[in-house]
């Protein structure tokens, strides 16, 4: 069997496990049902093993369907490098970088840095996945993802840190609001006016909550969520205050009518954005420069 049949069938098995079904397996592969148990099966009966328990409500992955998944990520991850690094020899300069990276990035940061990245790399496309801290996380150990980028993230002994920036968090509000013109703001500034919190998927809310629970202050808390997008929306209409951090809230810039201005409480504390890896794996070409961009960005807005 050749290596590009291999990787077929890594992409099946990895399809009915992410679906949970073989028929919406199927579907997304555009091949039919049959055909897809048929290839499951003689996979099965070669290795001697079920990958898959078959239940009423789908189809889970079994021990040995585990080691399957985990061999078959890996391998295909191989296979992207393998291909970037050819591309990069023979001068085509093609690839894909895949992303898995919190919210807190997804305003501004990201899409200047991809489009600075691609006005040099015009070849290299990505893959941007935004989403909460532990998915990260799970992402770079699912090989979805090459670089996670994450605020607030729990040291992971499988996980290795490229770079860690401290970060403040800052107030979000109107671009006219009362506390836009302050020249410093304080955190009890802002609890005079209702708050938009970041709900507890966002890192920057355990900074919140420990601010609020060692002082006196009482916050008028209107509305959470996990998007920083309906936040930033809910603001821009109101005297509602929000809170991000500092590198995905533009400051000193107005953005469709909100800004956002650093928070002065030394009691606020900060926390690391991570550029992180999975430990022991070898990035393709296009990953490892655009890790390069990320750093001289995230340096640069950590100053």
């Amino acid at each position: 069997m050749s290596a590009l049949q291999y990787l077929r069938i890594f992409n099946y098995i990895d399809a009915i496990a992410r679906h949970g079904s073989i028929r919406k397996a199927a579907e997304g592969l555009f091949i039919t049902p049959s055909a897809l148990d048929r290839r499951l099966q003689d996979l099965e009966e070669d290795l001697g093993a079920e990958l898959f328990e078959r239940h009423a409500r789908g189809m889970r992955p079994t021990a040995a369907g585990e080691l399957f998944l985990k061999h078959a990520r890996e391998q295909r991850a191989d296979f992207e490098r393998l291909r970037g690094d050819i591309a990069h020899l023979r001068g085509l300069h093609r690839g894909t970088v895949s992303i898995a990276a919190s919210q807190a990035l997804a305003f501004s940061l990201f899409p200047d840095i991809i489009t600075r990245f691609r006005q040099k790399n015009p070849g290299i496309d990505f893959k941007v996945r935004i989403c909460d801290h532990n998915s990260v996380v799970q992402a770079l150990r699912d090989f979805e993802a090459d670089l996670g980028i994450v605020y607030n993230v729990q040291p992971s002994a499988d996980v290795s840190p490229m770079l860690e920036v401290e970060q403040r968090l800052c107030a979000v509000m109107a671009a006219d609001h009362p506390l836009a013109q302050q020249a410093q703001l304080r955190m009890r500034d802002c609890l005079r006016y209702p708050l938009a919190l970041p709900d507890a998927s966002l890192g920057g809310r355990m900074l919140l909550d420990a601010f609020f629970a060692r002082s006196s202050l009482s916050p008028q808390v209107v509305l959470e969520s996990n998007s920083f997008e309906m936040l930033r929306n809910f603001v821009r209409g109101n005297d509602a205050v929000s809170f991000q951090i500092q590198v995905g809230a533009a400051l000193a810039r107005v953005q469709d009518g909100v800004t956002a201005l650093q928070i002065d409480d030394r009691g606020l504390g900060t926390r690391p954005l991570t550029l992180a890896q999975l430990k022991g794996r070898h990035l393709p070409l296009p990953a490892m420069r655009f890790a390069q961009s990320l750093r001289d960005a995230l340096e640069g807005a950590g100053e």
